[in-house]
């Protein structure tokens, strides 16, 4: 009986288990917890200042492999500038790469590729020579290191020394060998640590190609890849205005060092040189590899990852349309052709601009240089950097200005007679050189009245015309009247095109010559572009409004195919100003412009009479002298049709023959209207 009562009950028996499990259980988790602890105290103790150095030796590091810039293409997606892939061997040295292990590299390649030595300096020579003869040269030296150590001679000196002693004789113990590893040294020495630096990219067969990548894994930093340059499907059209890259070698060009640094760019970029790749070359540059290296404590990479693998650059849709473009540039060689063998042998400029008067897209731009041979040299970029003396074709601007003053009226009438000034001074029109006819504004247009345009200066300096009359002597305020109305039509100004270089012509003083003041009116004393005389016609055109020209139209985004991808950003032309005159001062002008054109009388009815859609514009001739003798330049502006216009150009031809009849090179604008408003539409 009392046995039986000793014996424990099942439920106790159980709890007794079940207990030691929780402690067992628990002891565990106390002896894991201990571990952890200590091993976490090891870790940050111990090593704690290894795994701190891992982390500081790991990087991100943006690399400087060849990433193609993005395409440029007309407004109907025509390719105009474009990537053309090429073989290339880079090397990117180690943060602990010795000059000893890169001159083995150098040594192992140099039985690989075959490379160009022309580039080798003697100063680069010497400095070879001295890692392969340190004996050598600290024997010739001796006594300059001895002047050294007890502090006689700075280092500087000591180098002057040195490289005064390595001559011809030393440097043309260099073999043909010698110089090829050279060639691969100095490229390999060029750049920074971890960055790829070009070896070669130029003429790389594919037989060299193919053995350096067969012996990748015993030339540590090498690499094969593909390597870019620009290519031009249609050939030089518009050579210039897309303006050039910078060679891997070059790198960011020195004259522009501060805008690309300032920019976050690195030295040896490729970068846009001029025009627009380097107007647009924040958009035309591709993304750059981005690396992350691990380094030990070495300072070797012990390992690397792939951020970012990087990626082309946008592509830039442009407002030139490149079959129009042709056009202009096959009409204006031909009427170059035409006008020399008509006697213009001295004209040295032909240069020609059309545009949309409405939005400011450039259509077309052309120029061309002529030498006494008749040879021809792309000048497009004349038409927005180079200035001329125009003439008559500023007349527009000037009654505009004279509204605006209210120096005249629309439709004032006057007497186009020889005026005669006191002291013997003549001033007169062409078509009217002695006789009197009154003429209204309109007409003053058709005719290129001279005489109107002087009648209506002398209005605007208070002093008008009177026969034998002293010329007023202050014609400051005068000046700077007329001019601000050449202003709002764009000449004297600055266009704002997207573009860089653009001169806003040569605007000389205006204070007490009252005959320059005369000559201003008819466009005979500051110069301007046939960028602004297109910017000019185009304001009268759209009804006063002065809007930017631009030759860019859209930002795509790069896409890995040749298709265009979708748009990022459009560029639009945006109205400056618009003039200080009322829509029937405007109309006048316009309605001037149109007998211009389509009038017998009109000194452009010759060539723009008849054209597909009607048209209307103005003429102008500038006295101008070259090695002392007199010529003339001739130019041309307008726009069609004359309702709503869609297009308006200006040419510029300089030095023509002064012995008349004239010249006539309007034609030229002629055939650009017809070709865009039927050739061009029937497509």
């Amino acid at each position: 009986m009392l046995k039986r009562l000793k014996e424990k009950s099942n439920d106790e028996k159980i709890r007794n288990t079940m207990n030691k499990r929780i402690s067992f259980i628990f002891g565990v988790i106390v002896f894991i917890f201990a571990v952890v602890v200590l091993r976490l105290g090891y870790l940050q103790i111990a090593q704690g200042s290894h795994y701190k150095q891992l982390i500081k030796n790991s990087e991100n590091l943006t690399v400087n492999e060849a990433v193609p810039r993005g395409r440029i293409l007309d407004r109907n997606g025509k390719v105009l500038v474009d990537n053309a892939s090429k073989k290339a061997i880079t090397y990117a040295r180690g943060r602990k790469t010795s000059q000893t292990e890169v001159l083995k590299i150098a040594k192992d390649l140099s039985d690989l590729i075959k490379m160009d030595t022309d580039k080798i300096t003697d100063r680069d020579k010497q400095d070879y020579w001295i890692q392969l003869h340190p004996n050598k040269a600290r024997t010739l030296m001796q006594s300059e290191q001895a002047l050294l150590d007890d502090g006689s001679i700075s280092q500087d000196d000591y180098d002057e020394s040195l490289y005064k002693k390595i001559g011809k004789k030393q440097i043309n113990t260099l073999t043909d060998k010698d110089l090829q590893v050279l060639a691969i040294y100095r490229e390999m020495m060029s750049g920074s640590a971890l960055d790829p630096q070009m070896i070669k990219n130029e003429d790389v067969t594919d037989e060299e190609y193919a053995a350096v990548s067969q012996k990748l894994s015993d030339l540590p930093g090498v690499n094969t890849t593909m390597d870019w340059d620009r290519k031009y499907p249609n050939g030089d059209t518009l050579r210039g205005i897309f303006g050039d890259v910078s060679t891997t070698e070059e790198g960011i060009p020195k004259e522009l060092t501060e805008q690309y640094l300032a920019k976050g760019y690195s030295r040896n970029d490729r970068v846009g040189k001029s025009y627009l790749e380097y107007q647009y070359d924040d958009i035309l540059k591709g993304k750059k590899k981005e690396m992350k290296y691990t380094t030990d404590k070495s300072g070797e990479v012990i390992d690397s990852k792939v951020i970012n693998p990087g990626s082309r650059g946008d592509d830039l849709v442009l407002s030139i349309d490149i079959d129009l473009q042709k056009k202009t540039e096959e009409y204006l060689e031909k009427q170059i052709s035409k006008l020399r063998s008509e006697g213009a042998k001295d004209m040295d400029n032909a240069l020609i601009v059309v545009q949309n008067p409405n939005n400011g897209d450039i259509l077309a731009m052309a120029g061309k240089q002529i030498d006494k041979n008749g040879d021809l040299t792309d000048y497009d970029i004349g038409t927005f950097t180079s200035q001329f003396a125009v003439g008559s074709s500023v007349k527009g601007g000037t009654l505009l200005a004279g509204y605006q003053n209210n120096a005249i009226n629309v439709g004032d009438q006057m007497v186009d007679e020889p005026l005669k000034f006191a002291g013997g001074l003549t001033k007169r029109s062409y078509f009217n050189q002695d006789g009197r006819k009154t003429i209204n504004d309109k007409e003053a247009l058709m005719h290129s009245s001279n005489v109107y345009m002087f009648k209506t200066a002398l209005k605007m300096a208070g002093s008008p015309y009177s026969e034998n009359m002293t010329l007023p002597n202050d014609i400051s305020e005068a000046g700077q009247k007329l001019r601000k109305g050449l202003n709002q039509v764009g000449l004297g100004v600055k266009t704002g095109i997207d573009l860089p270089n653009e001169t806003n012509g040569q605007i000389e003083p205006l204070t007490d010559n009252p005959g320059n003041f005369l000559d201003l009116a008819i466009g005979q004393y500051d110069t301007y572009t046939p960028l602004q005389l297109a910017q000019y016609v185009s304001t009268i055109g759209n009804n006063g409004y002065r809007v930017q020209p631009h030759i860019g139209l859209e930002i795509r985004q790069a896409t890995n195919k040749d298709t265009l991808g979708p748009v990022k950003e459009k560029v639009k032309g945006k109205v400056l100003n618009r003039v200080n005159n009322s829509g029937e001062q405007i109309k006048q002008i316009q309605d001037g412009f149109e007998m211009a054109f389509n009038e017998k009388p009109g000194t452009g009815y010759q060539s723009f009479n008849d054209t597909e859609v009607p048209s209307a514009g103005k003429t102008g001739t500038a006295e101008v002298f070259q090695n002392g003798e007199s010529r003339v330049n001739s130019t041309y502006v307008g726009y069609a049709p004359i309702k709503d216009p869609k297009l308006a150009f200006s040419i510029v031809y300089t030095n023509q023959p002064v012995p008349e009849p004239w010249l006539n090179g309007g034609d030229l604008g002629r055939d650009v209207i017809n070709y865009y408003f039927k050739e061009r539409a029937e497509k």
